[in-house]
């Protein structure tokens, strides 16, 4: 072990600041000197042996964490990517040169290393580099002790802010010849960084130690002076810890670390959370919720959702339970295109081939209506025009929605809001438009619905019409037919705060068998789930995606 070889796992940081830091003039760096670690705080290696059964190849540090199952160690997700859940690791507290392994060799079990799946995935490191932490399992020593029992553990400290006077950072510098650790005592201060055109930008926790060089990722910053000391970071985050051996960061301890310690506690997969950040979805331009995947995550299949985006993309994401934050899984149903970002003016989801999927009608700018039918992961499976371009349909259709509204047992029935109030369902259509029913005629208040959706709230044979209006009223009409708009339920009175819900989808996301669930998209991106809405009201929400 005295001649490990380091992993070379973040070559970004160098022995001597760049040029573009040493130019901004000196910075108060803390000093560090090698000392022998403490107990708590240790080092990886790969668990093979070489000639004499020794371990090698030595990486990374990290931090036992205080948990039930006395088992857990903190550090940065970058040190690891997704072979390593399968590889043969270990975990070597307090090591040396002088006392290589004082406690004892603590195997990482396989498949539990747990880090935010959006992380782990290729290009994670620079997308979300604000969540560079991960929870590694430990297994029982040789001889049965497991590491909190024998080493003891640091309190993790959540949310705690970023300033800390008295910070010690702890690191394992990755040559073979500097065995011992390096310590050091320096304020902890709020470093935020705008998007570099390659590394998501973000606020992360800085440190400023000189010497802290390629290896001392995943090694702690532990707030110190106090009798309770506190792991508030690892370093690891902007720039994989940064560029310079004088200056590391750590990604914030907050909520999102709080989520991954859970998860190793239960001992379950963390939430592969996939749904982009809300920057991302100020560009969703429609929603739709349907039956796209059959054979989904959970047995009682879950509606999916599809987001066309402003660039012309298409995107499909899987429905899941509440603990994988109701979606599991992105497909791209087509790329980035010119003739969908300037020409599809909406999306509408149905079945209107009744083969139990879900399809999708496009309205596009010259009035054309397309029908694509039985859409699922894998993209489009044909085309049938509906409508012809024309003047009509491109100019005077304002807003769609499908649903079941008396014609049959099938979503295909279709809704139109024209400029000018009228209000018509097209019953039963398939690759024809169904039947005209024109519910009411020209009527200046309808002038005032900005957005149509459907689900069935009341539960009935008969889906519901749901209307956003523009000074911010919700309505659901509920057993809503062409024969008229049926009961009128009040979900939400006029108000300043929903005139900024841009988008409102209805569907079937939660437990219960109905689709009486909406998905809102809000102007800032945020995006919100409301589950088991009823006539009443639009349900209890749910935060997808936070602004």
């Amino acid at each position: 072990m005295a001649q490990a070889i380091p992993v070379e796992e973040q070559e970004a940081r160098e022995t001597t600041p760049p040029a573009s830091v040493r130019e901004q003039g000196p910075r108060p760096f803390s000093p560090s000197h090698p000392f022998e670690g403490i107990k708590e705080v240790g080092t990886f290696f790969w668990a093979e042996t070489d000639e004499n059964g020794e371990l090698f190849y030595r990486f990374c540090g990290g931090t036992v964490v205080r948990s039930p199952g006395k088992n857990l160690v903190a550090t940065a997700a970058h040190c690891f990517d997704g072979n390593d859940q399968q590889q043969a690791l270990a975990f070597v507290p307090q090591h040396s040169k002088r006392n290589p392994k004082p406690h004892g060799v603590y195997p990482i079990q396989k498949g539990q290393i747990y880090a935010d799946p959006r992380y782990m995935r290729k290009g994670g490191d620079k997308a979300y580099t604000n969540l560079d932490f991960a929870i590694l399992k430990t297994g029982a020593r040789s001889d049965g002790k497991l590491v909190q029992d024998v080493v003891g553990a640091i309190e993790l400290g959540i949310n705690t802010g970023f300033d800390h006077p008295k910070t010690r950072v702890i690191g394992y510098p990755g040559f073979a010849s500097k065995q011992d650790p390096l310590d050091c005592v320096t304020p902890a201060k709020k470093f935020t960084t705008g998007n570099d055109g390659e590394v998501k930008g973000g606020t992360f926790t800085e440190v400023n130690c000189d010497g802290y060089v390629s290896g001392t990722s995943g090694g702690p910053f532990i707030t110190a002076g106090s009798e309770s000391p506190k792991l508030i970071g690892v370093t690891g985050g902007w720039k994989t810890g940064g560029t310079s051996a004088d200056t590391s960061y750590s990604s914030y301890f907050g909520d999102e670390i709080k989520r991954i310690y859970d998860a190793a506690v239960a001992g379950r997969i963390p939430a592969p959370i996939v749904l982009p950040a809300a920057s991302m979805w100020k560009h969703a331009k429609d929603i739709q919720s349907g039956y796209f995947t059959l054979n989904g995550a959970v047995e009682d299949d879950r509606m999916d959702m599809v987001v066309m985006w402003t660039d012309g993309e298409l995107s499909l994401y899987r429905g899941a339970d509440k603990n994988l934050n109701y979606f599991d899984r992105e497909f791209t149903l087509q790329k980035p295109n010119d003739l969908w970002a300037d020409h599809a003016k909406q999306v509408v989801a149905g079945d209107f081939t009744g083969d139990n999927g879900s399809d999708l009608i496009v309205r596009w700018s010259d009035g054309e209506v397309t029908l694509y039918p039985s859409v699922d992961e894998k993209g489009f499976h044909g085309e049938k025009q509906l409508v012809a371009k024309n003047a009509t349909w491109g100019q005077y259709a304002v807003s769609l929605t499908a649903g079941r509204f008396g014609g049959n047992q099938w979503q295909d029935d279709l809704v139109v809001r024209w400029s000018d109030g009228e209000l018509t369902v097209y019953q039963n259509t398939g690759d024809k438009l169904g039947k005209e029913i024109k519910v009411h005629g020209r009527n200046e208040t309808w002038t005032h619905a900005v957005e149509l959706g459907s689900g069935d709230y009341s539960h009935g044979d008969v889906w519901d019409l749901v209307v956003r209006w523009s000074d911010g009223e919700v309505t659901c009409y509920g057993d809503f037919s062409g024969n008229g708009l049926g009961t009128e339920h009040n979900w939400k009175p006029a108000n300043k705060l929903w005139t900024h819900a841009m988008i409102v989808s209805g569907g079937d996301y939660s437990d219960n068998p109905w689709p009486d669930d909406t998905i809102v998209r809000w102007s800032d991106g945020e995006l919100s789930l409301h589950v088991d809405g009823n006539a009443s009201g639009i349900g209890r929400e749910n935060q997808l995606v936070a602004p």
